[in-house]
């Protein structure tokens, strides 16, 4: 495995086209943290070469957003090779402390926060009881579940509303393992893929929906790869709410709100959801676009243990993605909870709100 990490970067001819890509150049103007340097690092570690902390830095100041890979020429997935690093660096012991916090919270406890699993409870509402099976599995993740059950609860009251048969896992929920995806400990990502697989087969659904864009990608792409091919569909929340939108289930009136989607990384640029948060958004309020948007959009600088590394360097990014809004006079509807949970550590009382697609949907049901 460290031998194909090698090979990807070994191809790379350091040209340039990637530089200036990575949203660590956009926040920090500074060509050491772009993409090519990245590469570059990496290189220097699969030939046993020694690391300045500079080198060090750079590797881990990555969300593995893929920005890159449409810069490269190449094609070289730049986002594996830094997976690649990173198991690297781990195996050599040179990883920071808080790597090393994140996996054994996940691992032992199915989160990145080491909460207890009745946390988990919250955000479902008083009074309803999921049943055993049903035909649709909801899963709203670690950010939405745990840290923001209110979103969570959102979806929920949209699903029961709409008349969907479908159940939680409540307190059974684990972790998808996205963390260990991307900081190179594929083997125990590999057992999080066999007992997630199993434990959602279990509950008889047809589709699993993730609240998570990172849930989604890692559900639907990552698992098969290091596990088998599931028997269930995937799909993501905004395009669920869009088809109970255009089957009438879900009935919506129009807002006087301006609001500016923020894509999220791994929905848009590994699975091409782009069109489904749009069209429900456009049914509820008046849709705004960042300059940056589908594949270019700006990543919000959190996921893959930087937003705790270097929190100023994420919070950066953060605040780019709520000045944009705040100037186009529209508030921030997101399809990804962690992207809201982030951005909520910078704003200010002046700050736009910050929202889930179901939870303006929620605002916005028609009587």
């Amino acid at each position: 495995m460290a031998e194909d990490y090698r090979k990807l970067a070994d191809q790379c001819t350091l040209c340039g086209a990637c530089a200036e890509v990575c949203p660590f150049f956009t926040a920090t103007n500074n060509i050491k943290y772009g993409a090519m340097a990245k590469v570059e690092a990496a290189r220097r570690l699969f030939a046993g070469e020694p690391l300045t902390d500079e080198d060090l830095k750079t590797i881990f100041l990555c969300t593995r957003c893929d920005e890159c890979h449409m810069a490269c020429p190449l094609n070289i997935p730049i986002s594996v090779v830094i997976q690649g690093a990173r198991a690297e660096l781990r195996r050599m012991n040179r990883v920071p402390d808080k790597y090393k916090t994140i996996a054994e919270a996940i691992i032992k406890m199915g989160s990145p926060m080491a909460a207890p699993p009745e946390k988990r409870l919250a955000y479902i509402p008083e009074g309803f009881k999921p049943p055993e099976r049903a035909r649709y599995l909801y899963v709203p993740g670690c950010w939405s579940g745990i840290r923001l059950p209110e979103t969570a609860r959102a979806s929920v009251e949209l699903l029961r509303r709409s008349g969907l048969d479908f159940t939680v896992l409540g307190d059974r929920e684990w972790c998808c393992g996205l963390f260990l995806i991307d900081t190179g400990m594929l083997d125990e990502a590999r057992r999080l893929a066999e007992k997630n697989t199993a434990l959602f087969e279990s509950t008889g659904a047809e589709i699993v929906v993730t609240e998570c864009p990172s849930c989604h990608d890692v559900f639907k792409n990552v698992y098969p790869r290091l596990f088998r091919e599931p028997s269930y569909k995937v799909i993501h929340i905004s395009e669920l709410l869009r088809d109970l939108l255009r089957d009438g289930r879900l009935k919506v009136r129009r807002s006087g709100r301006r609001v500016a989607y923020k894509d999220p990384c791994p929905l848009v640029r590994r699975n091409g959801v782009e069109e489904a948060p749009r069209e429900v958004l456009s049914r509820v309020a008046e849709l705004v676009e960042y300059d940056r948007k589908g594949w270019d959009a700006l990543c919000c600088g959190a996921p893959a243990g930087v937003k705790p590394i270097y929190p100023e360097i994420a919070g950066r990014l953060a605040e780019m993605l709520i000045e944009e809004p705040a100037r186009k006079g529209a508030d921030i509807g997101v399809g990804c909870v962690f992207c809201m949970y982030h951005m909520g550590g910078v704003t200010k009382p002046s700050s736009p709100r910050i929202e889930t697609l179901s939870q303006i949907v929620l605002e916005n049901l028609a009587e």
